[in-house]
């Protein structure tokens, strides 16, 4: 099933990948390995046989053409038509011994693991584009934020640091997903080997980078194909997690980053032609929601009837190329976004200062602790002078100044050393040390 063209013409070798032309090519190379394993242990095909069974196995365009007609048996149609270019001797070398789901599952295991190779080149190019980032901003003074209030200070390259510690786990899921499906089937009616020998079916697997699967049905269980999805479907949050973050922070009232905006194309309303919109990590976001669907309809998918039913093969169609599709388009996509950010320093460092101190509340509160008060006393304390600077839009600092019970305790250089915000950064390089960003 073709990509769909709303982003496949971004993601080119991924839509490749699932065209018809590259799903009948995969298909022909287990044909391929089956008879170059039998004739190497069982001495047939000739060598001579074998190269015509090669070159009978390539495909035109016009093959193609005549194949993806939506009629008839798809796996028999490709298989006489590869039959018709040879002898009948020669001819019954291919599929012998297999069903349809030998070639077909064992094909789609190449499939899944070049998806998950290409999948792989993206999220690394984006891993490396937080890297830049990260070092470009590692100083950058910006508020942390929990429920959408400010917290305390960090750096927005500390910041960036979460977003590329979750793609790098993106990275090793994908690792994963490919060990998973790193498998074939060549056993026959439901796996049995009635017709086609145990050694046969590993010597031929091997060819093709795979193992055998354990204990298949007449299928490769979908279990394993759910898992990859789910995978996928993981790194789709991940992704749409940092778009999330940087719509947030490009949210007019805050104002810390802005998405790359090219005005001579792009417009953000057809009626207000101020509106530069985070419309593209508004697409990751929106893109994620097709992976998630598509892994939660693989897993219902792995629900097949004894040996297997057929329910999983119409929708795989549409859900394992737009999942793998939609993924490779959202990385690329976000990784054009972060190389292009725009971070606005000044906005970062005057949103510091937005609650007037109030967020130095918890250096006080400790301070006080070490003067000896209890924390109930001292953290009443603070919350009255914080939540008044809040309302009243008056520095904490000054508060605390004037506050009796406060100067009791600190004098004005001690207080005035509290409301550092170096204080705060002072492990900063922790993170970047344990990501190896030294």
């Amino acid at each position: 099933m073709p990509l769909p063209a709303r982003y496949a013409n971004e993601v080119p070798e991924m839509a490749e990948l699932w065209e018809p032309r590259s799903t009948f090519r995969f298909q022909t190379r287990v044909w391929l390995a089956q008879c170059e394993a039998r004739s190497q242990l069982e001495g047939s095909p000739s060598p001579d046989d074998l190269e015509t069974i090669r070159a009978a196995l390539e495909l035109s365009d016009d093959d193609v053409a005549e194949l993806t007609r939506a009629e008839g048996h798809e796996t028999n149609r490709l298989l006489r038509l590869v039959q018709s270019r040879l002898t009948a001797a020669q001819g019954n070398q291919i599929h012998r011994g297999n069903t349809s789901s030998d070639i077909l599952d064992t094909a789609l295991s190449l499939q899944l693991l070049e998806g998950l190779r290409l999948l792989d080149a993206d999220f690394a190019a984006l891993e490396a584009a937080l890297e830049g980032l990260a070092r470009r901003d590692r100083d950058t003074i910006q508020m942390s934020r929990t429920h959408g209030q400010h917290a305390v200070p960090h750096t927005f390259g500390r910041q960036v640091l979460g977003w590329l510690a979750e793609v790098r786990r993106a990275r090793q899921r994908l690792v994963r997903a490919g060990e998973v499906m790193a498998v074939g089937k060549l056993s026959g009616e439901v796996g049995t080997h009635v017709f086609i020998e145990p050694a046969l079916e590993s010597a031929a697997l091997g060819r093709l980078g795979l193992r055998a699967d354990e204990a298949p049905t007449q299928v490769i269980s979908r279990d394993r194909h759910a898992e990859v999805l789910s995978h996928l479907a993981v790194n789709a949050s991940t992704l749409a997690r940092i778009a999330t973050d940087i719509s947030l922070l490009g949210i007019t009232d805050v104002g810390e980053v802005r998405e790359p905006f090219d005005s001579g194309v792009q417009q953000g309303s057809s009626a207000m032609p101020h509106k530069r919109n985070t419309e593209l990590s508004e697409r990751v976001r929106g893109l994620a929601r097709r992976v998630h669907g598509a892994a939660s309809e693989e897993v219902q998918a792995a629900v097949l009837w004894l040996e297997r039913d057929i329910s999983h093969s119409a929708t795989e169609r549409f859900a394992l190329p737009d999942a793998f599709g939609a993924s490779a388009y959202m990385a690329r996509l976000l990784r054009f976004v972060v190389e292009n950010l725009v971070v606005d320093e000044h906005r970062m460092a005057a949103n510091v200062d937005a609650t007037h101190g109030a967020i130095f509340g918890s250096r006080l509160l400790n301070a006080l602790l070490d003067k000896g008060l209890t924390r109930t006393n001292a953290y009443e304390l603070v919350k009255g002078l914080a939540q008044c600077a809040l309302d009243e839009k008056v520095a904490l600092i000054d508060l605390a100044k004037a506050d009796p019970e406060v100067s009791r305790h600190l004098d004005p250089t001690e207080l005035d050393v509290l409301f550092d915000p170096a204080f705060y950064l002072r492990h900063i390089d922790e993170a970047y040390r344990r990501l190896g960003l030294q």
